[in-house]
């Protein structure tokens, strides 16, 4: 089971590098696509959000962060709100478990001084093939997600950034479930 899960977020992982790239280029210079790339995920026992967690969670997954169509100028200066959509699929394991992790995420970002940095605040919903990490359990497939990042583009068209994500049930299975914060690191192309 754990073998099989692996190779579908291997595949997932696979179908979203090579289709987002062919779909971004259709669109040349309007393109809705923001940015791609891959992210490392860890978490600790002791929580910014909930109870203690059982285990230490990993993530490895591919983001893609796509453009949508508002944003506000702030005054006269080189600052603007916009807003965006995150999606991304990986692997993630704890406890000699792992599963598939699919998120989907609409945010609010501030970007300033040409793009150069970017902050981030949003909140989506996540689909997971496992419920049950070791004795940690997640309570059901879906989960609500709650994240924050930072983006620094140091070059033209890369970048790197920080984000805490946070994923819990909300109590939709009930008391005795836990969530999970995962701080992960970001890498990637940026269009």
């Amino acid at each position: 089971m754990q073998a099989l899960s692996l190779r579908l977020s291997i595949g997932l992982i696979g179908i979203l590098a090579l289709t987002t790239p062919a779909g971004a280029l259709s669109f040349a210079e309007d393109s809705p696509l923001i940015s791609i790339g891959p992210r490392l995920g860890f978490s600790g026992q002791s929580p910014f959000l909930g109870r203690e967690q059982k285990h230490n969670f990993h993530l490895t997954d591919l983001a893609a962060v796509w453009r949508l169509p508002w944003t506000w100028q702030l005054g006269d200066s080189s600052w603007r709100i916009g807003t965006r959509l995150t999606t991304s699929a990986g692997h993630l394991s704890a406890a000699g478990d792992s599963g598939l992790m699919a998120t989907v995420v609409p945010a609010l970002s501030l970007g300033g001084w040409n793009d150069l940095v970017t902050f981030d605040l949003g909140g989506g919903i996540g689909l997971f093939s496992r419920e049950k990490f070791g004795i940690q359990d997640l309570g059901g497939p879906v989960q609500a997600i709650a994240t924050a990042g930072v983006q620094v583009r140091p070059f033209t068209h890369a970048y790197a950034g920080f984000r805490v994500l946070h994923f819990s049930d909300a109590g939709l299975y009930g008391s005795s479930s836990l969530g999970v914060d995962l701080y992960i690191v970001e890498i990637g192309y940026r269009f």
